[in-house]
């Protein structure tokens, strides 16, 4: 005849925590499969290749477009159309600002290493003009 022997405090903790989830709601667990993952993942709308510009020419796009509605809208409100094409004047210039606040955005400040040695590291693969950098790296540095 085999001993009953007395279960532990853990023992019976872990009894207590197996029957609170077996006596857990319906509507708790299918909230569960439900429920979203809290960051969702971006979709895209066009599959494929993803297109972006740099600030820069965002920049100039939007003082091309300023100066156009300036002359645009100049027949009705002189103002308005001063107002534009200060805007337009500020975008054209905020690269060249950017510029000489930053640096040299393009140089390098100084050579990446790894273990003593100087490494050269890809451009950054992000949008179509990034592919685009690649594949010239690519070629560039081939063996």
């Amino acid at each position: 005849m085999p001993q009953e022997r007395r279960s532990s405090r853990l023992e019976q903790q872990i009894l207590e925590i197996l029957e609170k989830a077996e006596r857990e709601p319906w509507w708790r667990r299918a909230l569960r499969l439900v429920r979203r993952p809290r960051f969702p993942r971006a979709r895209r709308r066009f599959p494929g290749t993803h297109f972006s510009l740099p600030e820069n020419t965002v920049l100039l796009a939007a003082a091309f477009l300023l100066a156009l509605l300036a002359v645009l809208v100049s027949d009705w409100s002189r103002t308005l159309a001063m107002l534009l094409a200060i805007a337009s004047l500020l975008s054209f210039f905020t690269p060249v600002v950017r510029q000489f606040v930053r640096g040299n955005s393009w140089a390098p400040s100084s050579a990446r290493r790894w273990r003593g040695r100087d490494i050269d590291l890809p451009p950054p693969r992000r949008g179509l003009l990034g592919w685009l950098r690649y594949q010239w790296w690519r070629r560039r540095h081939r063996w």
